[in-house]
């Protein structure tokens, strides 16, 4: 895949599920920035997402 491709399908991702959602904005109120941030890239089946796909954007450097 072309990084311009993969970084198209991030950002898709990261405005169609990630803004707005209920269960980030709840943490990061409650209990804060990295525990939000900790549930996105560990729990969160878009935030693995994402995370595969940043590593195949490091893989075609």
């Amino acid at each position: 895949m072309k990084n311009t491709h993969l970084i198209n399908e991030i950002d898709y991702l990261l405005e169609t599920y990630c803004d707005g959602c209920f269960i980030r904005t709840h943490l990061r109120k409650e209990k804060g920035k990295t525990v939000a941030h900790n549930f996105c890239i560990r729990q969160c089946t878009i935030g693995e997402e994402i995370k595969q796909a940043g590593t195949k954007l490091q893989g075609t450097k």
